[in-house]
C-alpha cells in the first residue's frame, strides 16, 4: 500500500453544544489546527504517484482554507443567537453536527473523498497533544 499525507493549517473558533471540562467548553473558543489528509492506493500512476500534491492543493486547496479564521456553529443552537453571530462574523460556518474534532473529520473526509478517491483518513489535530480521525 502506498501512502501520502498533505497537511493543512488554520485557526478556527467554535462552540460546542454541552460543556464537559475546560479544554471541551460550551463557551466560544479556539484552536490552531492542524488537517493531514492521508491517500492511499495499492499502486502508484504512470509518473509514479498516489497522487500529485499540486493536484490536491488545486482541487481542494480553496475549501481548506475556508476553515481558516471561521466561527463554526451547529445548526441546533438557538435561532436568534445564531443570527446575532451572523451580523458579526463574516465567516460564520453552520454545520449539521456539534462541531467537535471527530466531527468535523468527518464532514472534510465526506467532502474531499468526493473530489479526490484516494483519500484514506483525515486527522485533525486541535490541539498538540489531542487529535480526533476519521476513515472508513
Amino acid at each position: 500500500m502506498y501512502t501520502i499525507r498533505k497537511t493543512f493549517k488554520f485557526e478556527l473558533a467554535h462552540q460546542l453544544e454541552h460543556a464537559f471540562s475546560k479544554c471541551c467548553s460550551a463557551q466560544i473558543h479556539g484552536h490552531s489546527y492542524i488537517c493531514e489528509l492521508y491517500f492511499s492506493d495499492t499502486e502508484v500512476n504512470e509518473d509514479g504517484m498516489v497522487v500529485d500534491f499540486g493536484e490536491v492543493k488545486s482541487k481542494i486547496g480553496k475549501y481548506m482554507d475556508n476553515w481558516d479564521h471561521s466561527l463554526v456553529m451547529s445548526v441546533t443552537m438557538p435561532k436568534d443567537y445564531l443570527d446575532c453571530l451572523r451580523d458579526y462574523n463574516e465567516n460564520l460556518k453552520i454545520v449539521k453536527y456539534n462541531p467537535t474534532a471527530e466531527n468535523m473529520a468527518k464532514d472534510i473526509y465526506d467532502h474531499v473523498k468526493k473530489l479526490i478517491n484516494t483519500l484514506s483518513k483525515v486527522r485533525i489535530h486541535e490541539t498538540a497533544t489531542g487529535w480526533a480521525e476519521y476513515y472508513e
